[in-house]
């Protein structure tokens, strides 16, 4: 049965504006979120942060150099020893590295873990979780036939060869992948099904910054319309927060005041949506 998580989600606004620059840590939201979740609700939550976990194990195992991110869910010691509290994907992954055997071959390293991280995913026991990153990986290989597309032109025979540039980008080989892969229209033959890919391909004919922002406006939309049949209190509600939230640090780094513009958003729709049952 479905837990309420009425005190810890009407909390949220109001943990939000106590910081003085009105963006607490990262690392202090999920920690208040984790000790008030249950276990079980908390690894649903957990799995929103799971990519950066995944950047900084490849990090770490190919020496990039590039700093470690803390706002994920394991220390860079657990990720260096290989800790066996990280997941399955993960382990797989460490295993192969260690036999440098490639499970994917011609994929980055991490592109390799970023298909087993979707398929772990996939067997989640919560549909919210599921369409998220079923969309996010649909989302990625869209980007990618386009890029493809605007620097290759379409590559024919693509479904027999599949050594050409853009098999070894795509992660993944669900309807969307496949569609890529294979069809030659401009929408890939997917708008009918995924009515958020003609949105893409319009933000793909301007600017690079333009379209990370629009990129993000279209996650931010899909979080919202994904959650808007779902009880308010529940644990999806609070996955959605943190996944929105993760926007919000980005562009706080990449534009502060389009960040603090998708802030003050995000403060919005909690407080809109927050009505109090009646007993509490």
């Amino acid at each position: 049965m479905a837990r309420n998580y009425y005190y810890l989600i009407a909390g949220l606004p109001d943990l939000m504006r106590e910081d003085s620059k009105n963006v607490p840590p990262f690392r202090l939201v999920a920690e208040e979120i984790r000790q008030e979740l249950m276990p079980s609700d908390f690894e649903f939550v957990r799995a929103m942060t799971l990519p950066i976990d995944n950047r900084n194990l490849v990090n770490i195992l190919t020496h990039s150099g590039e700093e470690f991110d803390a706002r994920g869910n394991f220390s860079k010691e657990e990720l260096t020893k290989g800790s066996i509290d990280l997941p399955e994907y993960m382990q797989v992954f460490l295993a192969a590295h260690k036999e440098n055997r490639q499970l994917f071959p011609g994929l980055t390293p991490l592109d390799q873990l970023t298909w087993l991280f979707y398929e772990e995913m996939a067997g989640l026991d919560n549909t919210f979780i599921k369409e998220w990153f079923d969309f996010e990986i649909s989302l990625r290989n869209v980007i990618v036939g386009l890029n493809v597309r605007k620097g290759l032109g379409h590559i024919d025979a693509i479904a027999t060869e599949r050594d050409r540039p853009i098999a070894l980008t795509l992660v993944g080989r669900g309807e969307v992948a496949e569609a890529v892969l294979r069809s030659s229209s401009p929408d890939f033959g997917l708008s009918g099904a995924f009515p958020w890919v003609d949105k893409v391909i319009a933000l793909g004919r301007g600017g690079l910054t333009d379209m990370e922002k629009g990129i993000d406006d279209l996650r931010w939309e899909m979080l919202t319309d994904m959650t808007m049949f779902i009880p308010f209190f529940h644990v999806e509600t609070v996955a959605a927060f943190v996944q929105k939230l993760l926007i919000v640090e980005r562009w706080m780094k990449l534009e502060p005041v389009a960040g603090k513009a998708r802030l003050d958003k995000l403060i919005d729709e909690l407080m809109e949506s927050f009505v109090m049952p009646e007993g509490f």
